[in-house]
């Protein structure tokens, strides 16, 4: 008979306290890496996909549709929270649209439930933040929009600047330099503090380095979903360190 003893050399993230659902866009292949290696060690990261051709209204709206489908199958692992991790497909047509998005999604889950785009105007009014300058990956067209969004929401913003990307691929050449010159380049001194924008921008690793540079809160989608879904999920006392102001926060 073997006598065989657990040696624990690897600590899987097993869903032991905390289950953690993302709706993620099929193209994004950021924010799990990035939510893997910041989370609590207690909470498990569990995601399903709604499929994203493009970065265009059009298919924003197409995705959406599917949007009670992922719900269910969230919620077939019990997790403790279901997000929409998106910013424009959260936001794509104005506050009812996000409002809507919600409704939708609590009625296919007994799990609480947030947006990303509900998620970044929270954590900018946490931050006391009245004007930013946005840094995103978008066209002009969907930067429009969301600043329009944004600023419904009674925050002004100063500047906003995009990278054109349409498709996954274009977004995803990108390095983390690249996001560190993105905000940089929209920095102004009429703002409080800067946004990076869209939960496939490659953020969590520069915004310590912005914010000692700029002087002022640097918060990226997906810290701002991260810090609300903490919220929601009644999570205390976090220790997330090195991610910027935002999430050294958490209480």
């Amino acid at each position: 008979m073997h006598n065989l003893r657990y040696q624990g050399h690897v600590t899987p993230r097993y869903s032991n306290k905390y289950r953690m659902g993302l709706i993620v866009p099929s193209l994004n292949v950021t924010i799990e890496p990035e939510f893997n290696i910041i989370v609590p060690p207690d909470i498990s990261i569990h995601a399903t996909r709604l499929k994203l051709e493009r970065g265009d209204i059009e298919s924003l709206e197409k995705m959406a549709k599917k949007t009670e489908e992922a719900c269910e199958l969230l919620a077939s692992a019990n997790v403790d929270v279901v997000v929409y991790a998106c910013t424009t497909g959260s936001l794509v047509k104005g506050l009812d649209w996000e409002s809507d998005l919600v409704k939708r999604m609590k009625a296919r889950t007994n799990a609480e439930v947030t947006t990303t785009a509900r998620a970044v105007v929270d954590s900018l009014k946490e931050m006391k933040l009245r004007a930013i300058s946005v840094g995103t990956p978008y066209t002009k067209e969907l930067n429009r929009i969301e600043k329009e969004f944004i600023e419904s929401n009674g925050i002004k913003v100063v500047k906003i600047k995009g990278l054109g990307c349409v498709r996954g691929e274009d977004l995803h050449k990108y390095d983390p330099k690249k996001t560190l010159e993105l905000a940089l380049s929209v920095d102004n001194e009429d703002s409080e503090g800067i946004f990076l924008s869209c939960t496939d921008l490659k953020t969590v690793t520069v915004i310590e380095q912005l914010e000692r540079k700029l002087k002022k809160p640097v918060i990226s989608s997906n810290t701002a979903t991260l810090w609300k879904t903490l919220r929601v999920m009644k999570y205390k006392n976090a220790k997330i360190m090195r991610c910027g102001t935002l999430l050294r926060q958490i209480s």
